[in-house]
């Protein structure tokens, strides 16, 4: 009889290049946090949520901080909450006329299937009358019938006014005003009568709300802001992610202590991009990439302006062939390298802007 012995199986040792590799990260990792290792800049990503953040509370952290007030957000506006507020993508609540309380409060909801298809509403507010001391708008309920593919309104359940303030000089001031139709509501169903005050008190609450605090929206601009006047590069075509140089690194701290600040779950992540060539090559890409794309627009509106006689607008199109320039001469110097694409484009775009300029002065 045969007997087979199992031997377990030994740890086998790591492959070299492995270990060398995983040797050399850590030697890295250790002399970047030494700061020893030479630093290209930093990769940023961020992710910023609605909280309560003032504008004093952010003027506040910018001078702990030491942050450019110049780059402060302008004070908020009772008039820019309203306009927010009552426009098509503020309150709106969508419902079954079966069960008026299974209300989707962003005004959508599920595709149903053509067996399920009924009746519904939508309480939404269209505007009215605009003038030098109010605006009004109207809270209008749109019944939908489906099946019979019909539209029916009842177009004033409710008036919102926002009340323009002329004895103070603070820009947009002014005040909420919102009266619901007693005799309108009450012709509804008592269901529904609850859902159009709930929609009313919703309007209240999220303009108040709007004149008190930043949105996540507003927040997420004035990163975006900050970083990019960083001179910082989209590494990404659509945004979201940047490159940012080492000289900024002391900015970059503390933008991401500001933002630690918001609402919960807001972040900065600054991802150390080591100086080798492989990282600027990738940089340098991006960069180009976008000042190509850049000045292709730039080149067509040019050509635009030529072929239509609108020299008046030389000077914004100047102002963007300058800021172009200015910012492919910052780049080639802080990462040290020649874009001489770009530069090549530059000077075929200069022709264009002094064709343009030339034909303006003989116009004149």
């Amino acid at each position: 009889m045969e007997t087979t012995t199992v031997t377990a199986a030994q740890p086998q040792p790591p492959h070299p290049d492995l270990a060398t590799g995983d040797a050399l990260l850590d030697t890295y990792a250790a002399a970047l946090a030494g700061g020893d290792a030479p630093l290209l800049g930093h990769l940023v990503l961020y992710s910023v949520f609605d909280g309560a953040v003032t504008r004093d509370d952010l003027a506040r952290w910018f001078a702990e901080l030491g942050l450019d007030p110049d780059l402060l957000p302008p004070p908020l506006r009772p008039v820019d909450a309203y306009e927010r507020i009552t426009g098509p993508d503020g309150v709106r609540y969508s419902y079954p006329l079966d069960d008026p309380t299974a209300t989707g409060r962003d005004g959508r909801r599920k595709r149903r299937k053509p067996s399920e298809l009924g009746r519904s509403a939508v309480l939404m507010v269209r505007p009215v009358r605009r003038d030098s001391d109010r605006i009004v708008r109207h809270i209008v309920r749109e019944v939908r019938d489906e099946q019979r593919t019909k539209l029916r309104y009842d177009t004033r359940l409710g008036a919102v006014t926002f009340h323009r303030d002329h004895a103070t000089t603070a820009d947009g001031a002014g005040t909420l005003q919102v009266e619901p139709d007693h005799q309108a509501i009450a012709k509804l169903p008592v269901a529904e009568q609850a859902t159009v005050h709930e929609m009313i008190e919703g309007l209240k609450t999220s303009y108040q709300r709007r004149c008190t605090y930043l949105t996540g929206d507003k927040l997420r601009a004035l990163v975006r802001r900050y970083v990019e006047d960083l001179s910082a590069i989209k590494v990404r075509p659509t945004g979201g992610v940047y490159f940012v140089h080492r000289q900024y690194a002391p900015a970059l701290a503390a933008l991401r202590e500001l933002v630690s600040r918001f609402g919960t779950g807001s972040h900065l992540v600054r991802v150390p991009l080591p100086d080798q060539e492989e990282m600027r090559e990738m940089i340098v890409a991006a960069f180009t990439t976008k000042a190509k794309d850049d000045l292709d627009r730039l080149a067509k509106d040019i050509a635009v302006a030529q072929h239509t006689g609108r020299s008046a607008d030389l000077r914004r199109l100047y102002d963007r062939f300058a800021a172009l320039q200015k910012a492919t001469d910052e780049h080639a110097a802080l990462l040290s390298t020649s874009l001489d694409d770009t530069a090549s484009a530059l000077q075929l775009v200069k022709i264009q802007l002094g064709s343009l300029l030339a034909t303006a002065d003989e116009g004149a």
